[in-house]
């Protein structure tokens, strides 16, 4: 999956463009909107805390790093061993899970403080009343619904795209 992000001039440009999605086979669970706190958006699917933070992309990136660093640490211990204590594959693949869970672990607690940087890049939009809409999709279907929107919605101001879809359901 995949979220692409749009921006809308207003709430009326959201709900026309969610019952167009909704047609088109995209349930609420992937739709999430970031309005004022001040705009009732009423029916529409509002995101999450974690829809809003970076808790997906540095959770990913977390994991990566604490592997990468559990991998060279536990290969590094093998080749050299001290106090004779000789260590083989299984425990240089704990040392390497057990890296990349602390990594996962440390990245996710500090991505969920900090506002998913689409979100963050469009605070002026929403401050001034605009909409910010997520849609998760499947990576191989991105540009046609890009397209969808684009040719359907012109108000609709196509975002970016992140490759990584937090899962908050």
């Amino acid at each position: 999956m995949r979220r692409i992000y749009f921006l809308l001039p207003d709430v009326s440009a959201a709900e026309t463009l969610v019952r167009d999605l909704r047609e088109h086979g995209i349930g609420d669970d992937s739709i999430h909107l970031v309005a004022r706190d001040d705009v009732p958006l009423g029916e529409l699917p509002e995101a999450s805390a974690l829809d809003e933070s970076d808790i997906g992309p540095a959770l990913k990136r977390g994991a990566a790093l604490g592997g990468t660093s559990g991998l060279l640490a536990g290969l590094t211990a093998m080749a050299l061993p001290t106090g004779g204590l000789a260590l083989g594959g299984a425990a240089v693949l704990g040392i390497t899970l057990a890296g990349t869970g602390f990594g996962a672990w440390t990245s996710a607690m500090l991505g969920a403080s900090v506002t998913d940087e689409e979100v963050e890049a469009s605070e002026a939009a929403i401050r001034a009343g605009q909409v910010l809409m997520m849609v998760d999709v499947p990576a191989d279907e991105v540009d046609d619904y890009k397209r969808f929107v684009t040719r359907r919605h012109p108000e609709a101001d196509v975002r970016d795209t992140e490759t990584f879809v937090p899962k908050t359901g």
